[in-house]
């Protein structure tokens, strides 16, 4: 059943990443940067919730390289989403 739950997952990411590629085409690409940022909450929220059972399993190490690759991302999508866009004459 994980390894159901994994593929699932994965897929769903992958089709969420060609999407924002897609997407980053557009004139308006924060939108796209929004929903980059939300992407990464669900993988998070999992992996602290679910701490103490990665510490039971001696995978630590492991889940805290997932929790910094999607905290990182998380920041850099928010960010370009927050930033302002010099087109529209802000700077």
């Amino acid at each position: 059943m994980v390894w159901v739950g994994l593929i699932q997952a994965y897929l769903l990411m992958t089709i969420i990443a060609v999407l924002l590629v897609l997407g980053s085409g557009q004139v308006n690409a924060r939108k796209w940067n929004v929903v980059g940022a939300l992407a990464h909450c669900p993988p998070l929220i999992a992996a602290l919730a679910s701490l103490q059972v990665f510490e039971s399993m001696g995978a630590l190490a492991i889940v805290r390289v997932a929790i910094t690759f999607h905290f990182v991302w998380l920041c850099l999508e928010a960010f370009a989403a927050l930033y302002p866009d010099a087109a529209l004459g802000v700077e």
